[in-house]
């Protein structure tokens, strides 16, 4: 990681949570390259902005890596991570993808028989099967 990065970071840390997260999701748009994720997976969240981070930034979903799932799974319940990303379900052309690297970090992240009931049931849509209802 970089000075500029280490900085920001520092900087972050001085400010509350909702702070932090809100100046995160300003200066870092969803659609940019990945060093917000580096700048989440190094500071401590409340709940309700892990909730607001993950809805943001996996409302871009799939990703070309694990790497965002699993700074998202290192800190948020596996089930509510499933949840989110359920509503953000991409179309079907681009479910592998997201099968592909987000499978096994929900999978590892399941600890709990809820859990890995959510995570099958999550990657049974995405191979095609029935979407949830909620």
């Amino acid at each position: 990681m970089d000075e500029r990065l280490r900085s920001i970071i520092a900087d972050l840390r001085a400010k509350s949570s909702g702070e932090a997260a809100d100046w995160l999701m300003r200066h870092y748009p969803v659609s940019g390259d990945g060093e917000a994720i580096t700048i989440i997976q190094h500071l401590s969240w409340k709940k309700a902005e892990q909730i607001r981070l993950a809805e943001y930034y996996l409302s871009a979903i799939p990703f070309a890596s694990a790497r965002p799932y699993e700074v998202f799974a290192s800190f948020i319940q596996t089930r509510r991570l499933v949840d989110i990303m359920r509503k953000y379900m991409p179309n079907k052309d681009r479910r592998q993808l997201l099968e592909y690297h987000a499978g096994p970090v929900l999978t590892r992240a399941a600890k709990t028989p809820e859990d890995n009931e959510a995570v099958q049931s999550f990657l049974g849509e995405l191979r095609g099967g029935v979407q949830y209802s909620g």
